[in-house]
């Protein structure tokens, strides 16, 4: 074979290569536009998904504790009850019979009706306080006990009394010099009294006042309110 026919050959074979070279490369573009795939280089800097960039709400800063705003005075006393005598008695030492002295004053006599004011004073060097009845006894110049019926009569009726060193406050008492059935009466009615024992409000210790006053008729009845002033 000669070299002019070689050379044919070569030329031939190298262009039957190039064609189809070429026609891969139109098909690849072909399948590339079929699908609207186009290959491109990779982002150098790749973006977070569409769903980390929403904002996201700020968190919340803890509130300080909530505080009750102190009410006045004012309120306060508008909406607390009301004290009762005991409970304002309570504040205050009660009058003990230590603390007081006793005597009958303002007697008055009338259509065989008796009256007078059992005084209590408070003696002590400290304020006390008087609240209610007292007890009575009628006793002879012996000590002995006569007989003697202490009734409550509801006007005044007990109130809280405040003594200051040397301040007082009374019982009004009343009796009868009338004698009842049962009783002499060609004479006095009952024993006279030379003392009453009077015990105060809340106590139990008696203390001794001079009666001069005469008999009580009614086998000893007295009739006493609260102490008042």
């Amino acid at each position: 074979m000669t070299a002019h026919r070689l050379r044919t050959i070569g030329l031939r074979t190298l262009q039957a290569s190039g064609a189809l070279l070429i026609a891969g490369l139109m098909t690849g573009c072909g399948q590339a536009a079929q699908t609207g795939k186009v290959i491109t280089e990779p982002a150098s800097n790749p973006q977070p998904p569409a769903a980390a960039l929403e904002l996201q709400p700020p968190a919340e800063l803890p509130q300080p504790p909530a505080t009750e705003t102190p009410s006045s005075p004012e309120s306060t006393a508008a909406q607390a009850p009301p004290e009762t005598p005991k409970q304002q008695a309570s504040k205050v030492t009660r009058c003990h019979t230590s603390m007081l002295t006793g005597s009958l004053q303002n007697p008055e006599a009338g259509a065989g009706q008796r009256y007078a004011e059992l005084t209590l004073t408070n003696s002590s060097g400290e304020t006390c306080t008087l609240y209610g009845y007292g007890g009575l006894q009628l006793v002879d110049a012996s000590g002995r006990a006569l007989p003697t019926d202490a009734k409550r009569t509801p006007n005044p009726g007990p109130s809280l009394i405040r003594l200051a060193p040397g301040e007082s406050a009374s019982a009004t008492l009343h009796w009868t010099a009338v004698p009842h059935e049962g009783e002499p009466t060609d004479g006095p009615c009952a024993p006279t009294a030379a003392r009453l024992e009077v015990i105060p409000p809340d106590e139990t210790d008696p203390l001794s006042v001079t009666w001069n006053s005469g008999p009580v008729c009614g086998f000893g009845s007295i009739d006493g309110t609260a102490y008042h002033r």
